[in-house]
């Protein structure tokens, strides 16, 4: 398809399209001619995880162009694009992969890995929990392992179904591609963040209801 055509499957304006290609943050088309290029599938779906990273994640187009240059980047493996999504939604800095975790770290973090038989790895969730567990802690809030693992032992069931997701085929098996796959990653993160605060919301309402019915003694 051609760039008007690609607007109009996409609901990008020409200019918005025109001003990511030059940002770095989609990929070239292939070129028909001196001013015309020809778009596809892969351009499509980028333009969707732009616009969700924009819209739904309020990342800045430098976050965003980091994260297009390892999709674009063959040798670049897909958890590294994965890890940079994680970053973005998280609201963290990226580390380098791979390293050691920090040696001050929270003791509750590596107990609760261990416990639940996680890896002990570096990698953005940890550092983001490590530094979450410290507010909790600072707000003289449960950080204990256990406080943890009551949270992290239903939420490993939740993220198992979230990876099959994830890797889902369509329906004539076909695999989805990487930017399909981060797309995916990053609009289930924040449209089920949201769907937990909302169920834990209103599982204190009906069951603060459910205790003022109770009669009294």
């Amino acid at each position: 398809m051609l760039l008007q055509e690609l607007a109009a499957a996409s609901g990008c304006s020409t200019a918005s399209i025109k001003y990511y290609r030059r940002e770095g943050l989609l990929p070239p088309g292939t070129r028909l001619t001196a001013t015309r290029q020809e778009y596809g599938t892969r351009h499509l779906e980028r333009l969707e995880l732009i616009r969700v990273l924009r819209e739904m994640a309020d990342a800045p187009i430098p976050r965003i162009r980091r994260l297009s240059a390892l999709l674009d980047d063959p040798a670049v493996p897909l958890i590294a694009a994965l890890e940079e999504a994680q970053a973005i939604t998280l609201g963290a800095d990226v580390e380098p992969a791979g390293g050691e975790r920090p040696r001050d770290e929270h003791p509750s973090v590596a107990v609760m890995l261990e416990r639940l038989g996680w890896p002990d790895i570096d990698s953005v969730p940890r550092r983001a929990l490590d530094a979450l567990v410290r507010t909790l802690e600072s707000w003289e809030m449960p950080s204990d392992p256990e406080t943890l693992l009551h949270y992290a032992e239903p939420m490993s069931r939740i993220a198992q179904r979230e990876l099959e997701y994830l890797r889902m085929g369509s329906a004539a098996g076909q695999e989805p591609s990487d930017d399909a796959v981060v797309l995916r990653a990053v609009s289930g993160t924040i449209a089920f963040d949201r769907l937990v605060h909302v169920l834990r919301a209103l599982g204190h309402t009906s069951l603060s209801v459910q205790a003022s019915e109770l009669p009294r003694e």
